[in-house]
Parts: C-alpha cells; structure tokens; sequence
C-alpha cells in the first residue's frame, strides 16, 4: 500500500509542481498536501485539505488537465471522499479510461457494486474501451453480485478486445466461474487460454478446484504450479490446499511444504492446520502447531477449542478458553459455542455458568447461536428453569432455539405434558412453523406406554402436514414406538418410509429386539442385507443382541465375522455386543478372547465382560475383572455392580455381596437402585436368612426386591414372611400378577389348596392375568415352538397332542411320575395346575433323546417316563 502511495506522489509531483500551460499562459501549479495520502484511516481533515488543493487547481485552471483531475480523483477516493470524486468527474469534460477505470474501482471498494456496473455501462456507451484492468474490477463487481449472465457479457468483450489472456484480467475471469457458475470446466478452459500465469493466477484456480472439493485435480495443479510455472507456494497456496484436505496423511504431508516454505508460521495456514488436526482427530500435532505460533488471532484459539471439544476433551476446551481470556482475547460466538459444547460434555455446569457471565460481558448472551448452545448445557444438566429463563431473554428466537427447548422438556421425567404447551406456544408464532426437528424433539418426550398417546397424536400431525415421511421423521416414530412397547406400530411407521438409511434399519432391528421379538429382530437383519443394507456399528448391537436372547451362538458368530468384514470390531459398542454375545451363550472362553483383543477397552467392555461371568455364576472371575478395571484408572457404574451382585448373589457369596453393596455408595458414589437392592435379597435369601433380607428392605424395597424375597420364601417354604410380601408387593403395585402367581404356588407346595384355589379366583375377579408366555427350543430334530394364551395353562392331553405330531409318545408313567410327590392330590386338578415349563421340559426331553430316558427326581429315579415311538 505503501508503494502504490509514494508511487502516487511522484505522479503528483511530476504532474502538479513545475510548469504547466493553460490558454498559452504559463501557470505555477501549487504544492499538493500529500502527507494524509498515508495515513491508514483518513480523517475529515484530510477532505478538507483535498477540496482546498482543489480549490487551488481550479484557480490556476490546471484542472482542465485530464492527468491533474485523474490525480485528484484519485485522491478525493483515498480519503473516502466518493461524493465530491463523483462531483469531480461529472463536471470533467474530458474523460479517459483511467478516469472511468478509477470510478468503478472506487465504486466496488465502497461496495456500490450495482452502480460499479451502471458506471461500466455507461463507460461503454461513450465508446470508451475497457483496458485489462476496468474489466477485471467489472468481472469481480459482477461476482459479488451473483450475475453470471452479465460476467459471461463481459468476459465476451474481453475476449472481443484481446483481454481474455491476459494473467491479470484472466484471473478475476477463472475466479467468477468458481465462485458464481460452479463451473469447473469453464474456469479451467479460461485458466488454460491465459499467455501468461503469475502466483495470483495460480492461487485463483487452485483455490477454486478446492472448493469443488476436488482433491486430485489440486494436487495435480500445485505440480504443474512448481514444474511447468517455476513458482513457489506462497500462505494463500496453502490455505487452499488444506480446503480439500480430509485424511490426516495429507495434512501431514501439506504441514510439511509449509514448513518447508516458510508458511507454518502464518496465522492463517496456522489456523487451517490447528482445525485440520482437530477434525482428523490429532490433538496432539494439532497443539504443536497451535504452540508455535506467535501470533494467535481469535480464530486460531477457537479452532484449538472445537478441536479438544470435538475429540471429547472438553475439560481441556475449557481451560484454554479461561487462558484466552486472560490474554485479553475477547470471544467471539464459535469459541463460546465450542467451549459450552465442552462443558455439556463432562457435564460441568460450574464451567458453563462461567461462560455464560462472559457472554453477559461481552454482550452475547441474546446472540440466538450462542444462546442455542448454551440452552442445551442447562437443559442436558437438568435445570430447565434457568434454561427457560434465558430462552425468553433472547431477543430473536429460531426455530432451532424452540427445537433446543422443547427437546430439554423432553429429556425431563415425564415431560411431554410440558412439550406439547411448548409446541402449542410455537404454532402460535406469525413467523415460524415447526420442522422436522421439532417433532423430533416432541417424538423424544415419548418414552414409556403411558406416553403412547401423545405419541400417536403427534404422529396425525406428521401425516397431516407432509405427503410423504421423511426419513429423520420416521426414525423417529420408529424409537418412540419401541420405547412405548408398541411395535407393530413401529413397523408400519417403519413401512410409510419413503427412503429407509441404516438408522431406519437398526432402528427397527433395534425395536423388535428390545421389545422381546428376537427371532423377528434376525428375520429384520436377513431383509436388510437382501435390500442391499450394509450392517452399521448401530445395527450390529441390534442383531448381536437378539442371538444373545436366544441363545444363538452359531448365528452370532456370521454377526461376529461380518463385523470383522466390515472393520466394526474395534468399535468399542459392537466389541462389547461381541463379547457379551458370547458370554451370554455360555462361551467363555470365547468371550475371554475378545475381551482380551480390545485395544481399547472402556467400561462398556470391563460391564459386558462381568455380565457375562456374573450370567454364568463366576462370582471370582467377576471380581477379578472388576480389579482389573480399578487399576485400569476405569470408573465403574451401575451396570457395573449389577453384575457383581448378581454372580455373587447366584455364587452365595453373602458377605462379598453386602461388602459391594456398601463400596458402590460410598467410594464411587453410585446410588443404588431397585436391581442392586433385588441382587442383595437374593444373596440373603439363598442363605436361607429370609427374616435380615426382609427387615433389610422394610423402608426401601421395591416392587422387584419384595418379589425377589417372595421367590426366596418358597425356597424355604416360608409362609409367614411369603404372605408380608405378597402384601407388600401388592400394596405397591396391584397388578403385578407374578405375586399372586408365586404366592399361589408357595400354597400349593405346602399343600394349602383351598388358600392356592382362592387366591387364583382373586385373580380372575380383579382382572389380574399373567402375562403371555412364549418359549422355543431348537434341537437336531427342528425348532419346535408352543405358545401359551396370558395364565392359561397346558392339560396333559394338549402336551400329548403336540408330542404325537412330532413322532413323540408321552407315557402314562408321565402322569404317575407328577403324582410321585403328592399322591392325595386329586389327578384333575394337577393336570389343571401342570406348568408351562413342565410342557417345555417335557419337549426338551423328548426331542433331544433317541431312546427311553429317565427323569431324576429327589425320591430316586422314575424309569420308563418317556419312549420314542
């Protein structure tokens, strides 16, 4: 800028000082005031001083010189003096091509571009010729205004007069094509044509095919740029070479060069490199760069914070955001959004109650951005109320803030009641409608069966204001429909989908599983590779997750391969459906193995690992594991304990399940829950101390923990403490029908009849009925599958039946064999109470054997039971 002014002056001094001639008169032309030329921001003063030189002009009549007036136009649009340069050149009466030229220039740097084109236009209807550079100032006028027809226009009269090859005029020409015709074959063809190719050009075309996002035709340009031009690459060559960067390989690589050249150093490559890092994941290398720069603007240092918080290291993010401002650096909105990201992250409120104070400070907290992010830190923590105050003190609210609002109502326990007051508010607003978002977020509020009508509303809603089901949408309806149990719905929701992706397919692989429908959850996983579906990291859980159920082992292990297929082993939640898919089929030692492969293992693999020992009952190697996970540096959590007190509650390890119980609250803080509280009854009850387990849940025992000491008292035939329980559970939940159901058998077993009879005749007129049972079996000879009506139970003329037409004979010494124990019991009404998973016995017996076989009972052996036929 310096050069351009002083060269200026020397025009001024050779143009203005000396002699000049007007009217045959010789005239001494004033000295000019050259010294505000230089100051950076001109001041009124340096207006002044132009219009008294000019003042002086017109008085000595060089001004009627064309070269004097150019000069002084140029002046007056140094000093932003637009207004009187326009006056100037309205009344020249002699106009060249550097006085046009200078206009539209000034024109396009105050922004005026449409009067830049008006100027160009009438420059042409004067029959002035455009020189190279009023051409490039007009191409670059017609790019800021998004006018590609009338660039084409130009670049036609460029090319009428000559100029389309120039290096100069080429260059605004190659950089309109990329920017406003999204042509690269245009832009390449002008490129190609240029005679002459300086940096400038070079940096234009590479700049451009990078925001096409064409990695190689780049590559292959900065090349030519080295060996056919004989040019190095300057800090705005790199720049645009980290654009289409994407691998960390190639950040390296391009980092390297600028090394090389000189360019680390540059704010702007430091920049593009630190936030390259950080998408590649390399916050390491990211830092060092970050480290060695001595200059950091604000958008190196929120480039270094959305990179620790992208790669979940937000209590990192946060501290460079405290170390920023002690340098003075005042935030702008992407580093206090990055840095609440990080807050939310490790769930720091404290921190984002900080960020929030620097937001009031600075004068952002009604920046709707800003405001958006930092609703979703104080609705994901919990406190709705200060989220709802700073949603209302937001001066303009989007629809992405209404959509953070209501999505924080949703995540409160039983929150849709508020997020449909939420919605209702939102339709009432002139300037917004709800979007997909939206009734996403409402979607998300539906998370149990009581939720399943408000569920089905907003699902009229969905239908009625769209033609067709967007995908995110159905998705959507998919997972509210599974959380509510409700999956039939969640198919037909899944079938109205116009365009499925892999969330669809594991949504409803996901649903179908979760809801008890495993075998049609791996019948879903069969149609999704038939409709040309890759498995995800999000379906294979899905599927993993079913053979677990089901016992299928040989099935879970072609799940295991395609994971290893695909590379989706080492994703630590598929590693841990893997691990937990073989621990569940009884595998150990395969499940050992893959445990033992994880390259990264976390506590979503150290809990799969226990589950799976604790399922089996190896309470030591349960405990073994979980000493390992505490020297790993791992915080256990619920899941955890769960299955520790679960192995050692089936192990009978009493004392090692109250130790655990106690270590969970008061080392790592975890509050108990129903399930922890139901493991410690049971370890109480197979010690046969049934009257601690019942006055160790007397104030705190839920439905499932007096259900637990109910199944523990027909162990021990305990009545007394069976029928407090009983009570209990009734008190609490009046439907609950296993009860009634282990009550009744505690009465059978201890031969009270008449009490077990009433009891079940209290069922069936209060409407109790126990649930449906399914059970399956799959052996040599076929799977065989019986299902069984809610309470109903099977006559030994049914089981017959099913036998018969498998070529299965059930003896009449099956019937004498249940009698063995009670032989007062009247033979109808066993046959009225024979159980379910008798029938299933039976099955499992039958088809799994050959020959006649022989059930084990506590009196000895019954022989004869069962036969082939």
């Amino acid at each position: 800028m310096g050069v351009l002014l002083r060269a200026t002056v020397k025009s001024f001094s050779r143009s203005l000082c000396g002699t000049a001639t007007v009217d045959a008169i010789s005239i001494r032309v004033p000295e000019p005031p050259i010294s505000f030329l230089f100051e950076k921001n001109p001041k009124p003063e340096s207006i002044r001083e132009c219009k008294k030189f000019h003042a002086k002009l017109v008085v000595s009549r060089a001004i009627s010189e064309i070269h004097v007036a150019n000069n002084l136009l140029s002046l007056y649009v140094k000093c932003n003096g637009l207004d009187h340069a326009h006056l100037l050149f309205d009344k020249m009466t002699h106009k060249n091509v550097v006085t046009w030229t200078s206009m539209i220039s000034a024109h396009v740097h105050d922004g005026s571009l449409g009067k830049a084109m008006d100027m160009f236009k009438g420059m042409l209807e004067v029959c002035e010729k455009p020189n190279k550079f009023t051409s490039s100032i007009a191409v670059r006028a017609c790019t800021g205004l998004g006018f590609l027809r009338l660039g084409q226009q130009v670049h036609c009269l460029m090319v009428h007069l000559g100029l389309d090859s120039d290096g100069f005029a080429g260059s605004a020409l190659v950089d309109m094509y990329f920017k406003i015709g999204n042509d690269l074959d245009d832009a390449c063809r002008v490129f190609d044509g240029l005679f002459t190719k300086d940096r400038v050009t070079w940096n234009v075309v590479i700049s451009g095919v990078a925001q096409v996002g064409d990695s190689c035709k780049v590559s292959r340009l900065f090349s030519e740029m080295r060996v056919v031009g004989e040019l190095g690459p300057n800090d705005f060559t790199f720049t645009s070479l980290l654009r289409c960067c994407f691998l960390l390989k190639e950040v390296e690589q391009i980092h390297g060069l600028a090394v090389k050249f000189g360019s680390e150093g540059d704010v702007v490559v430091g920049s593009a490199l630190v936030d390259l890092y950080g998408k590649c994941y390399d916050m390491d290398s990211g830092w060092k760069v970050f480290d060695s720069m001595e200059e950091k603007d604000m958008f190196v240092w929120s480039s270094i914070i959305s990179g620790y918080t992208r790669n979940g290291r937000g209590e990192e993010a946060v501290n460079l955001f405290r170390e920023m401002c002690r340098h003075g650096m005042r935030p702008d909105q992407h580093a206090l959004s990055s840095t609440l990201k990080g807050c939310a992250e490790n769930g720091d409120l404290m921190a984002a109650i900080q960020v929030h104070a620097q937001m009031i400070k600075n004068g952002c907290q009604r920046n709707c951005f800003v405001a958006t992010v930092l609703l979703d830190v104080y609705a994901g923590s919990g406190d709705i109320c200060e989220a709802e105050k700073l949603f209302r003190t937001v001066d303009v609210r989007d629809i992405v803030a209404w959509n953070s609002m209501i999505l924080g109502h949703a995540q409160m326990k039983k929150g849709s009641l508020s997020c449909i007051q939420m919605f209702k508010e939102l339709c009432q607003t002139e300037s917004l409608k709800p979007d997909g978002g939206t009734l996403i977020a409402i979607l998300k509020s539906c998370q149990s069966k009581s939720d399943l009508v408000t569920g089905i509303l907003i699902h009229c809603v969905i239908v009625k204001s769209s033609q067709t089901l967007e995908t995110q949408v159905g998705n959507a309806l998919v997972h509210m429909y599974s959380e509510c149990g409700a999956v039939d719905e969640a198919y037909k929701a899944f079938n109205d989908m116009v365009q499925k992706d892999d969330t669809s397919w594991s949504s409803i692989i996901g649903c179908y599983q979760q809801n008890g429908c495993e075998l049609e959850a791996l019948q879903l996983c069969k149609q999704m590779l038939v409709d040309g579906v890759r498995f995800t990291s999000y379906s294979l859980p899905s599927c993993l997750a079913a053979c677990s159920k089901l016992a299928a082992i040989d099935v879970g292990k072609q799940f295991h391969a395609s994971a290893i297929k695909f590379g989706f082993h080492r994703n630590v939640y598929v590693g841990s459906s893997i691990l937990d898919m073989y621990a569940k089929c009884g595998d150990n030692e395969e499940s050992s193995k893959v445990f033992n492969e994880e390259q990264q293992s976390n506590e979503v693999t150290y809990n799969a690992m226990i589950s799976g020992l604790a399922q089996h009952g190896k309470a030591l190697e349960a405990i073994k594991v979980f000493n390992e996970m505490d020297m790993m540096g791992l915080m256990p959590n619920h899941i955890t304990f769960l299955g520790l007190l679960s192995a050692c509650s089936h192990a009978g390890f009493l004392e090692q399940s109250f130790y655990l119980f106690n270590l969970m609250h008061s080392k790592y803080c975890i509050r108990p829950e129903s399930e922890h509280y139901s493991c410690l009854v049971d370890a109480y009850g197979r010690a046969g101390k049934l009257e601690e387990a019942y006055q160790f849940i007397q104030n705190d025992g839920s439905v499932l923990a007096w259900r637990t000491l109910l199944s523990a008292c027909r162990i021990y035939a305990n009545t007394k403490i069976a029928e407090k329980s009983a009570r209990k559970i009734i008190e609490l939940d009046p439907n609950d029908h296993a009860s009634y159901v282990l009550l009744s058998n505690i009465y059978s077993e201890e031969g009270k009849w008449e009490e077990a009879i009433k009891l079940r005749q209290k069922m069936a007129e209060i409407g109790v009925k126990k649930d449906p049972g399914n059970s399956w079996l799959d052996t040599v000879v076929g799977k065989l599958e019986t299902e069984l009506s809610g309470g109903e139970t099977l006559r030994i003329e049914i089981v017959t039946a099913t036998l018969k037409k498998s070529g299965i004979l059930l003896l009449d010494a099956a019937a004498r064999a249940l009698d063995a124990k009670s032989e007062y019991i009247p033979r109808d009404a066993l046959v009225k109470m024979m159980s379910h998973r008798i029938t299933v016995l039976v099955l499992v017996h039958c088809l799994t054997r050959a020959n006649a076989e022989f059930i084990k009972d506590a009196d000895g052996v019954t022989p004869g039971l069962f036969a082939s036929k």
